[in-house]
């Protein structure tokens, strides 16, 4: 679940986690809301302080969540993986 955008992360809400997914925010050529998500930018769970990593699974799941919630509203979610 999505519980915070801004213009440089999305907060997510996977079960009891919760992780802030950096990114840039940008206006799609359909004139709504697009962001671009870094992969190699996702490592742990917050607090970072806690040194909990998210796995590829976690991280699939993420991106997966972000984009059902996208796809409703119409937005574009880009996702950078290199």
């Amino acid at each position: 679940m999505i519980l915070n955008i801004t213009r440089g992360h999305i907060e997510v809400k996977i079960g009891d986690k919760i992780a802030l997914i950096p990114g840039e925010m940008f206006r799609a050529k359909n004139g709504k809301t697009g962001f671009g998500v870094y992969l190699d930018q996702i490592e742990y769970w917050e607090p970072k302080e806690s040194k909990q990593r998210i796995t590829s699974a976690e991280t699939q799941a993420i991106i997966d969540d972000i984009q059902t919630e996208f796809n409703k509203n119409g937005f574009t979610l880009e996702v950078d993986s290199a």
